[in-house]
């Protein structure tokens, strides 16, 4: 039959069933396409169905490189590691079996890559793997990656093609040039430079297997019938049925995933009704018809619920974290495994916990902290030991404390300890290390906060960092080491919050399960079906399945990224939070317990808020009065912040302000202790010695000197001149010698190279008032000054001693007083609210702190009395007052 003849007959019998049409587009949607026969029922071809359900539920993951040039294998390897992610060139791996990347997505895999590489994600039919698919129509979409010079660090777009069909497209059809330049006819003259550069940088591709919802291969669970016409005609025709969504930005810091082209769904299914006008008097007949004639279409499955959830491995990211696990054989060991647990439980700073038959917990937390320091208010370190046969055991570091970048391997854990002769030296070994990378992991903490470095944990995965930390910077005495510290803030004017300790947060998370723990023999997971160690499975749901580890941690993290607390993984476990370190991180584990105290705590009718301090990582809980509170929160171990924006505390400014206020105060103040006279550019030098950091104002004089190592440096030259310091002259012609002594040339032939180097132009820092710089400077120089605060304490525990004062009330006045007396003139510049009275109460504030130091190096007890009650009254004076005024300009 003719198209034409089949083209009359149809809309004759078509238009018999209508009284009226009105057709509001243009006619030619209703032509039959050419060239293609008409689709009479449903295909009768079981084999693709069948192999469709056979890989309907496996994801495969392989990772290419392609590029314009050849690479050789030094280049091919140092590209492959400078990814983020641990695959392989070439490799397929499977998603679902190695449990690993399945959490993985497109904004995740294209942000793993270096900016200077092109990265892509394809996502292609799973039936190519097995060879039943065509390659021209296995990809079904296309996200690339974009970089721009407006996006910052970590910052870029995301270009998603996709095909609507969902049948297929050739991978070429998906590439800008075969859709924004395929009606021009001299496409290539349009590209500009940077796509060129573009095209010239390798791609790092990742090509997804999956099975998709494709009309290609007819499966039954993913298809549901409807009746519609035969002719097809209600079908789009295009060459390319691709939808391309274009400049959409993404940031790392983003947790709303609505907006990216990679979570969208198109739905562009042209449907007739929508241009037709029908008789309402007249009903329409019912059309029999066979199940041979039914047509499917797809069913759009919903995404899941937790996906804009929280993002676990963008909070351990953040956080830091260690996890390793590794089957170590100790060759020196020769006691019994049994006998050394139990010599163990002796050591009052190791917890020990029974989990299964030769399978112990041992809390090494206090271990991995210094002696006298803070009190750490979680758990920080655990390992899991477990006996597989004669000297082989399973060691298993679970640590919320970042390693050495190198260090962060199970190889590493083996060549670590399994020389030891004992387990307690395998903890002594593991605890050291950890606990000298700690303090290294605070410098570089503070370090980058100096230097101003917004992402941190790049300094924390970088092996330069850590290296040079350890061998010259460790000594340094940063400047705003101390910037939190109550005592160089205030307490007065802080909301101390209610710090819970960290067993009794856990004692109300647990769950009472089974009088006793069930073990299993299984040697196969009961959901994933892959083989496992006995200590890896867990018997669940009163014993009526086994569950492996890797299972029971995805299904842990899905409930709480859906915030279905508390979460119960109905394992048949005595206790079931004590077995979770065992699978799950410590960062994630101590976050869900804080969560769930939390949760707790409010249906107790507790108002107020947790928050975990960042000195001490203990849970500090915030009551809310209801009366009118400042925004300054500190913890009771000595740490205070901002309740809004986590940085140092700065009442009465506001957050806004104080950020304004800090980039050019700081560099005010280095000018203002800084060598040399110049006007033209301030240098900020961490010196070569690894304990200074000075500042100098260019152009300085001739000669500029460490006030650490006392270094001399030629600043014309920038070259470290070797003064003389031993004079073999007697003291009639040594001072002779050294007023007429002159430098020679080979003195100044050795190059001064410090750790760090920055110039700031004087003329791009904003201008601030003398008047307010003298009052602040003043301030700041004794409001951090440690030594002084040190020798203030000494003496008042002297006088408490001799019963000259009851009580310790110095140190929270002498940090009050410097912070108001900085603070409050800095909001007074920012806000232009300048008051006389304030401004007179903050002199007299500042001459009583003078007068109480000088008093505290006596023992006149009336005098120091006084002089406390009276700084007393002036501090909450100039508080009433700056108070009132906060409130009338709001």
């Amino acid at each position: 039959m003719s198209s034409e003849c089949g083209e009359s007959n149809y809309a004759e019998s078509y238009v018999s069933d209508w009284d009226e049409i009105e057709f509001v587009c243009d006619e030619t949607i209703f032509e039959k396409p050419r060239g293609e026969r008409r689709w009479l029922g449903k295909e009768h071809h079981r084999g693709k169905e069948r192999l469709h359900k056979s890989v309907k539920d496996r994801t495969f993951i392989e990772k290419t490189i392609e590029s314009t040039s050849q690479l050789n294998k030094k280049t091919t390897d140092r590209i492959l590691n400078s990814t983020a992610d641990n695959l392989k060139f070439n490799v397929v791996y499977s998603m679902d079996k190695k449990n690993r990347w399945n959490d993985s997505t497109t904004i995740t895999l294209l942000g793993g890559v270096a900016e200077n590489l092109n990265a892509e994600v394809v996502e292609k039919n799973a039936l190519e793997q097995y060879g039943f698919m065509y390659p021209s129509k296995s990809t079904f979409a296309v996200h690339s990656r974009k970089l721009t010079e407006t996006d910052a660090p970590g910052e870029f777009q995301i270009r998603s093609a996709k095909s609507l069909s969902r049948k297929g497209q050739d991978y070429s059809n998906f590439l800008p040039k075969s859709r924004e330049f395929s009606k021009k006819a001299n496409a290539k003259m349009f590209r500009d430079e940077k796509e060129n550069e573009e095209e010239q940088q390798p791609t790092i591709t990742y090509n997804i297997y999956k099975t998709h919802q494709s009309l290609e291969v007819v499966g039954s669970e993913l298809f549901k019938a409807k009746v519609v016409s035969k002719s097809g005609r209600h079908r789009l025709n295009k060459k390319f049925d691709i939808e391309i969504y274009d400049d959409e930005d993404y940031s790392e810091e983003e947790e709303d995933l609505d907006n990216f082209p990679s979570y969208r769904q198109a739905n562009n299914v042209l449907n007739l009704t929508d241009f037709m006008v029908h008789n309402k008097s007249k009903q329409l007949p019912r059309v029999k018809r066979n199940n041979s004639e039914a047509s499917y279409e797809i069913v759009d499955h919903p995404e899941n619920e937790y996906c804009q959830q929280f993002n676990i491995q963008q909070y351990l990211n953040q956080e830091g974290y260690t996890f390793m696990e590794s089957v170590i054989t100790f060759s020196n060991q020769n006691a019994l495994f049994e006998d050394q647990i139990n010599q163990l439980r002796d050591e009052k700073d190791l917890k020990i916990k029974d989990l299964r038959p030769k399978q112990y917990l041992i809390d090494v937390s206090k271990r991995c902290q210094m002696e006298g320091a803070k009190k750490d208010g979680e758990t920080t370190t655990v390992m899991v030991f477990t006996h597989l046969k004669q000297n082989t055991y399973n060691v298993l570091l679970n640590s919320t404390l970042v390693s050495h970048p190198e260090n962060r391997s199970s190889e590493h854990l083996k060549k670590l300890i399994s020389s030891t002769a004992t387990i307690l030296d395998a903890i002594t070994r593991v605890c050291g290390e950890l606990f000298q990378s700690r303090s290294i992991a605070d410098k570089i903490r503070t370090s980058g906060k100096y230097y101003e470095e917004k992402n941190i944990n790049k300094l924390l995965n970088d092996t330069f960092t850590w290296d040079m930390e350890m061998k010259k910077m460790q000594n340094i005495n940063w400047p705003n080491q101390h910037y939190h510290a109550t005592w160089a803030n205030t307490q007065q004017l802080s909301q101390v919050g209610g710090r819970l300790e960290w067993d009794d947060l856990c004692e109300m998370v647990k769950k009472e399960n089974r009088v006793k723990t069930c073990y299993t023999f299984e040697e196969n997971c009961g959901e994933c079906s892959r083989k496992m160690m006995s200590h890896q499975l867990f018997l669940v749901e009163n014993e009526s399945k086994v569950k492996c580890t890797d299972c029971l941690r995805a299904e842990f993290y899905r409930e709480f990224m859906a915030q279905r607390l508390p979460i119960d993984l109905h394992t048949d476990t005595a206790e079931e939070l004590e077995y979770l370190p065992t699978f799950i991180p410590l960062q994630i584990l101590n976050l869900y317990v804080r969560t769930v105290a939390e949760t707790i705590y409010k249906d107790l009718g507790a108002t107020g808020d947790f928050e975990k301090c960042p000195a001490c990582k203990s849970a500090v809980f915030f009551e809310d009065t209801g009366k009118y509170q400042h925004q300054n929160r500190s913890c009771p171990c000595g740490y205070s912040w901002c309740k809004d924006c986590k940085n140092i505390p700065h009442w009465p400014m506001n957050c806004v302000d104080y950020a304004e206020w800090e980039k050019k105060w700081l560099l005010r103040y280095s000018m203002m202790h800084a060598q040399g006279s110049g006007t033209e550019s301030l240098l900020q030098i961490t010196c070569c010695c690894g304990k200074a950091i000075y500042n100098v104002l260019l152009p300085a004089g001739q000669f500029i000197t460490c006030p650490s190592c006392k270094t001399t440096v030629n600043t014309e030259t920038m070259n470290a001149v070797h003064k003389q310091s031993y004079w073999p002259f007697s003291a009639r012609y040594r001072e002779r010698y050294r007023r007429n002594w002159q430098y020679n040339e080979n003195t100044d032939s050795h190059k001064y190279e410090p750790l760090a180097k920055i110039h700031t132009e004087i003329a791009k820092v904003p201008a601030i008032k003398t008047s307010v710089m003298e009052i602040c400077g003043a301030a700041r120089d004794v409001r951090f000054n440690l030594k002084f605060r040190n020798h203030v304490l000494s003496r008042e525990q002297f006088l408490i001693r001799k019963n000259i004062l009851d009580a310790e009330v110095v140190e929270n006045l002498f940090g009050t007083s410097a912070y108001l007396a900085e603070t409050v003139t800095a909001w007074m510049h920012m806000s232009n609210q300048n008051d006389r009275a304030v401004r007179i109460g903050l002199e007299l504030i500042m001459e009583h702190r003078k007068v109480l130091a000088a008093l505290l190096d006596g023992e006149d007890k009336d005098a120091i009395l006084q002089c406390i009650v009276t700084l007393k009254k002036e501090i909450d004076s100039v508080v009433l007052m700056v108070e009132k005024k906060i409130r009338e300009a709001s």
